[in-house]
């Protein structure tokens, strides 16, 4: 049996992961260009869920993601973990 704060991983494509953290949703992706630059953001379940339709949609809500965290005034492009 599963437990509530066990991190789980839903899909991964390329250097992109969904993860569940008990009820809460995160994509962890590779943000570097020349080196690898690992991140971790929270997304909603709907995002989560869209983005194991496959490589379009993952690569869609992956810059959805990125557009988001640039509008709130974070740099994507840094690594948080």
């Amino acid at each position: 049996m599963e437990k509530m704060n066990e991190s789980v991983k839903l899909f991964e494509f390329n250097d992109l992961e969904i993860w569940r953290k008990g009820d809460r949703f995160f994509a962890r992706y590779d943000a570097g260009e020349h080196q690898v630059v690992m991140r971790e953001d929270e997304i909603f379940w709907s995002e989560a869920e869209f983005a194991m339709e496959g490589k379009d949609a993952a690569i869609a809500i992956l810059f959805g993601l990125q557009r988001r965290l640039e509008d709130a005034g974070v740099n994507p492009y840094v690594s948080n973990t």
